[in-house]
């Protein structure tokens, strides 16, 4: 997998030769280091000018798509000028988008029950906590000991099972969480394609993006003719084609759109 900044001449002769580009990324672990909690992952000064700087060039859409939820994600990059989608797409706001997913949005008294459970079953043990972000719910156990990871995991489970049937719910793992969401089909790579047709001028989509999660939206960019990238230590099987190796360089990339 190149790495995208070894091959900078190539890429920039598309960026050039696009009308409009929608320029999206992930946010923990793409645009910020991840934290041990999801509140101390604060985007840098540097980050946050480049985006902005970038929003406010006609070229360039700029987006976040999140598995927090819409409201956190909104609030901690704290940019009413970018388009946000939370919960993996299930929700998405920005200058004249409104989206919920109607689906999801019905969930809400099943969800209840299943982080009820979860908050029973789970916080005793040091190291680990539940977020409960609106549509879909997470536990988080980065700060726990790695010799409690099969417990957390079995306990997680126990929580969980009654609800993973077909049209209920499904668990997803990432880096360090487990999440519970909606057992719809829609994904990072649908709430892109949903971006794609909102700003048709697009003829050309970045996306950044570092856990297994984004694979999603790797292969429906890649399939579209766009540029998807891994950010993190190159990693296989990925539908992305290229790679970067930290938030750092993503900053250094967007930097570089930016004088475009």
């Amino acid at each position: 997998m190149p790495h995208l900044l070894q091959v900078w001449p190539s890429i920039l002769n598309r960026l050039k030769e696009a009308e409009q580009v929608l320029l999206l990324s992930d946010y923990d672990g793409t645009l910020t280091p991840i934290a041990a909690r999801p509140e101390l992952a604060v985007l840098g000064q540097e980050a946050r000018h480049t985006l902005l700087s970038l929003s406010r060039q006609d070229k360039y859409i700029v987006g976040i798509v999140s598995g927090r939820g819409l409201p956190d994600v909104a609030a901690i990059v704290d940019l009413p000028q970018l388009v946000y989608a939370g919960n993996h797409g299930l929700e998405i706001a920005g200058p004249d988008l409104d989206f919920v997913h109607p689906e999801a949005k019905s969930m809400g008294e099943t969800r209840c029950l299943l982080l009820h459970d979860l908050q029973e079953n789970l916080p005793l043990l040091p190291g680990v906590f539940v977020e409960d972000k609106g549509m879909t719910l997470s536990v988080h156990y980065r700060l726990a000991a790695d010799e409690l990871a099969g417990e957390i995991e079995s306990r997680f489970n126990t929580a969980v099972s009654p609800y993973l049937k077909p049209g209920g719910w499904k668990k997803l793992v990432g880096k360090k969480v487990f999440e519970v969401r909606p057992d719809i089909p829609w994904d990072k790579g649908n709430a892109i394609a949903y971006l794609q047709d909102a700003y048709p001028r697009a003829s050309l989509t970045f996306y950044f993006g570092d856990d297994l999660t984004d694979e999603d939206g790797f292969e429906v960019v890649q399939s579209g003719g766009g540029i998807a990238i891994f950010v993190g230590q190159a990693r296989q099987p990925t539908k992305a084609m290229y790679r970067l190796d930290s938030p750092q360089e993503v900053l250094e990339t967007l930097q570089l759109i930016g004088q475009q």
